[in-house]
């Protein structure tokens, strides 16, 4: 016996009329919420319709034009969405974004954008931007990007972002910068008296 909470407006004909429900927790093998949304989320199963959740611990978690805040999973399909921290086992994302995703295996990414990416398995990128990853194998397809790429193995067309030159330069002005609010915070910091 398994049981399924569904979260929906009353009636298909008021849907632009009804405010979207909130849910503090909710519990379920499985969890189907359109244009609603949730505090914690734990399920087998986890479906979001035009809906958010700060955090989700699933098996499977769908999200199609939603949000989540932090999920927990293994497995991930965004669909227009967003994810602020995902941990997962593997990711499939179609126009959509995220700040951080850590996950153990392969990332499918279709005109999305990323901040991190950290993953143990492979990352296929076809019209995407990622601005830091770590990947054992990276495919870069159709006009992808990549500011900081670190992987054992490489695919495609690399557009590298920093060259030497610039490396060089990035390094210095970091080290600049550094050492400018180290010696402001020395010249101008509070004085601690010394007692003799």
């Amino acid at each position: 016996m398994t049981k399924e909470q569904k979260i929906t407006p009353e009636s298909e004909d008021q849907e632009a009329q009804v405010k979207p429900k909130f849910e503090e927790s909710v519990q379920a093998d499985i969890v189907e919420i359109t244009q609603g949304a949730a505090n914690h989320i734990q399920a087998k199963e986890v479906i979001l319709r035009q809906a958010g959740a700060t955090h989700i611990e699933s098996n499977l978690v769908h999200v199609r034009q939603g949000g989540v805040v932090k999920v927990e999973t293994d497995r991930l399909e965004l669909t227009e969405g967003g994810v602020i921290f995902a941990n997962s086992g593997s990711v499939e994302m179609t126009a959509s974004k995220a700040a951080v995703i850590v996950n153990q295996g392969n990332v499918n990414m279709d005109q999305c954008g990323v901040q991190v990416l950290v993953t143990k398995g492979n990352v296929q990128v076809d019209q995407s931007g990622i601005v830091a990853t770590i990947a054992n194998h990276v495919t870069l397809e159709n006009n992808s990007s990549v500011v900081f790429l670190f992987a054992r193995n490489v695919d495609g067309e690399v557009k590298t972002q920093f060259g030497p030159k610039e490396s060089a330069l990035f390094g210095i002005m970091a080290g600049l910068a550094a050492g400018v609010v180290i010696l402001s915070g020395a010249m101008f910091g509070k004085k601690s008296k010394k007692k003799a």
